[in-house]
C-alpha cells in the first residue's frame, strides 16, 4: 500500500468514527483494525491521538468549505447566498441524519483546560465565519444592509450556530427554517 493511501485510509475511518461515535470513544485499536493496516503505519502519520483529532478537524473543516462553496456558486446575489447558509445546513442535517456540526461535537467532549484543542476548534469556527464575512462584504457594496457589517456578520454566524445546535438536538430543521426568517428580515 502506497504512503499516501495509507495515510487517506486511516483520516477516511478516523473521520467517520470521530464524527459518529465521538473522539473519546473511538480508540487507536479500533482504527488500525477498520482501516486495516499496521501499528507502525498509524503512527507513521499521526504520532499521537491528538495528531489525528488535528488532522480530522483540518479533513473536516476543508470538506465543509469546499461543500458550501460549490453550494453557493450558482446563487447569484448577495442575499441568496446568505440564505443559502441556512439552506445548506439545512442539507447538512438531512445528510447526517441530525448528526449536527463536527466542530461542537469534539468540542463537546474537549477537556475544559486543553487550550489547544480548543484553538484548533476556534480555528475551525473562525473558517466557517469567513463564509458569513464574505457574503455580508458582498451585500455591503451592493446594498445597504439593515446592520453593520461587523455586527449582521456576528448576528447571522450566531442565528447559524444556534439553529444548528437547536436542529441537533430536536431533530428537525424547524429552528434552522425560524433563522432563515430571521436573517431575510436583516438582509
Amino acid at each position: 500500500m502506497k504512503e499516501s493511501e495509507a495515510r487517506n485510509r486511516i483520516l477516511n475511518v478516523t473521520t467517520r468514527l470521530f464524527y459518529e461515535q465521538g473522539y473519546n470513544s473511538t480508540g487507536i485499536n479500533q482504527i488500525i483494525e477498520e482501516a486495516g493496516i499496521a501499528r507502525a503505519s498509524l503512527y507513521h502519520h499521526f504520532p499521537s491521538k491528538r495528531d489525528l483529532l488535528t488532522a480530522y478537524l483540518e479533513e473536516m473543516g476543508q470538506q465543509f468549505v469546499n461543500e458550501l462553496t460549490a453550494y453557493l456558486a450558482p446563487l447569484k446575489n448577495p442575499q441568496r447566498k446568505i440564505l443559502g447558509l441556512f439552506d445548506y445546513r439545512i442539507e447538512r442535517q438531512y445528510h447526517t441524519s441530525f448528526g449536527g456540526c463536527h466542530v461542537m461535537k469534539i468540542s463537546a467532549e474537549l477537556e475544559k483546560t486543553d487550550a489547544s484543542a480548543f484553538s484548533l476548534v476556534a480555528a475551525q469556527k473562525e473558517k466557517q465565519k469567513q463564509a458569513i464575512i464574505n457574503q455580508v462584504a458582498q451585500l455591503h457594496a451592493k446594498e445597504n444592509a439593515v446592520l453593520p457589517g461587523e455586527l449582521l456578520t456576528e448576528t447571522l454566524f450566531l442565528l447559524l450556530e444556534g439553529a444548528t445546535i437547536s436542529s441537533t438536538i430536536q431533530k428537525n430543521i424547524q429552528p434552522l427554517k425560524q433563522a432563515r426568517k430571521a436573517a431575510a428580515k436583516l438582509i
